[in-house]
């Protein structure tokens, strides 16, 4: 199976996944529709582009369980008023979740300039027989995490500066290449200007020997 037959889209830093009848959403952002069907809810960290509560009330339903970090949780529950017992607190370095629609994440360092250790995360998500590596936003990738497909962060202002050089230097250095790699976090409405990175970053992926495939 192609992996990618398991994404339903990708909008800048959002990614959602489908498998048989689960639905997971990473960071909801410009959600083409109001779905309401999303059975688990990721959110990397509280800026708008990540955690945007008119997106959320599109795809959230009665029993969407969420995940994110302590200070998203008091979003949530502030913006949502969140049962506690739909919110699982993760923290970088902390255990591996296991989800009861099947999902299994594991938050992951995601640090830069504009996002400081512990303000966000990255994420490895286990879902459909695949391992997803979506970095968040950030400006190093974590050596450790084996993937089939890593989404990787190439907007090149706030995350991954000089990105068609670091982000190949990045993933040479993880103890495994990832079986795919897919730029995101760059096509955002706001900034039509970034929006032919993911084109540059494939190239200089592939002049490195690393699979990678733009999402169109």
């Amino acid at each position: 199976m192609d992996p990618l037959d398991l994404v339903r889209f990708i909008k800048h830093g959002c990614v959602c996944f489908e498998w048989e009848d689960t639905v997971v959403y990473v960071d909801p952002y410009h959600v083409p529709d109001a779905a309401h069907d999303a059975d688990l809810v990721i959110i990397t960290h509280s800026h708008h582009d990540h955690y945007s509560p008119e997106d959320i009330r599109k795809v959230m339903k009665e029993d969407t369980v969420f995940a994110s970090n302590a200070e998203v949780g008091d979003l949530l529950r502030r913006d949502f008023t969140l049962d506690p017992d739909y919110f699982t607190c993760l923290h970088t370095g902390g255990p591996t979740v296991i989800f009861e629609c099947g999902a299994m994440v594991r938050p992951l360092p995601a640090v830069n300039k504009n996002h400081p250790e512990g303000f966000g995360m990255g994420i490895l998500l286990t879902l459909g027989g695949f391992n997803w590596y979506l970095s968040g936003d950030t400006d190093v990738l974590e050596d450790s995490a084996v993937c089939d497909v890593l989404f990787v962060c190439c907007d090149g202002v706030w995350n991954m500066p000089d990105f068609a050089a670091r982000v190949p230097a990045e993933i040479l250095r993880m103890d495994k290449m990832p079986g795919l790699v897919v730029p995101y976090h760059y096509n955002d409405t706001e900034n039509p200007e970034l929006n032919g990175n993911g084109a540059v970053l494939c190239r200089a992926l592939r002049e490195q020997g690393i699979p990678c495939r733009e999402w169109k």
